[in-house]
């Protein structure tokens, strides 16, 4: 796996995916998730998240957090992970 150096420029892109919920109802887990890719300055973000290409890519992807779709709101689960996805990103966009 590629390190990256201080001085090596990176960009950060919040992912909203969306994945099949696991269960039957009233039970189902959750069907969004939201993630960071920090992306090395020349390579191309990932499509689709996976972490074995990423790793080849140098690519570096932090998991922020699930939630259900139509659950949005700053309380929330899915809304407190888009949040802190967001901050990720700015820290280091930021750099």
């Amino acid at each position: 796996m590629k390190t990256l150096s201080k001085s090596e420029k990176r960009t950060a892109h919040v992912e909203v995916r969306s994945m099949s919920a696991k269960g039957s109802w009233p039970h189902r887990g959750p069907d969004r998730y939201v993630a960071v890719q920090v992306v090395p300055d020349g390579v191309v973000p990932l499509k689709a998240l996976n972490k074995y290409v990423a790793a080849c890519r140098g690519i570096e992807i932090i998991f922020c957090g699930s939630g259900y779709y139509n659950r949005t709101g700053p309380r929330s689960s899915f809304g407190q992970a888009l949040a802190e996805a967001e901050q990720i990103a700015k820290e280091i966009n930021c750099e």
